[in-house]
């Protein structure tokens, strides 16, 4: 026979709330309400998000890797915006700085982002090994 399973999975998502908002952001791209798809996108994230900062048991070493996840992340639209500009023949020369400041003002959300993502849904950290 196997064990009951009245242990609650702490890394386990939260799936009704989640398939709730999926299907309102569906609904609201149908019926293009702009607003209300956005706000079904960002509760898409900041949901299961705030959920799991919440409820999560912190280790020992989880505050420098969120930041250095944060770190990590807050170069990805300065690399994109590097990258939309790769379609002109002048820029793969010389990078044109148009794409980058463009994508400038997005770096300290995406910082944030990786942040509560790394801390929202990243794994324990790897134990230390027995000798």
């Amino acid at each position: 026979m196997s064990a009951p399973e009245d242990e609650h999975d702490e890394n386990a998502p939260l799936w009704p709330p989640l398939l709730l908002t999926l299907g309102v952001l569906f609904l609201a791209t149908e019926t293009r309400h702009q607003r209300l798809a956005l706000t079904a996108l960002a509760a898409l994230v900041l949901l299961p998000t705030a959920w799991r900062l919440m409820t999560r048991r912190w280790r020992r070493g989880d505050v420098p890797r969120g930041l250095g996840a944060g770190f990590l992340a807050s170069h990805l639209p300065l690399l994109l915006g590097a990258f939309s500009t790769w379609a002109r023949p002048e820029c793969r020369l010389r990078l044109c700085l148009d794409g980058v400041l463009a994508a400038a003002p997005l770096v300290p959300w995406a910082g944030l982002l990786g942040t509560l993502l790394y801390w929202a849904w990243a794994g324990p950290p790897p134990g230390r090994r027995e000798r």
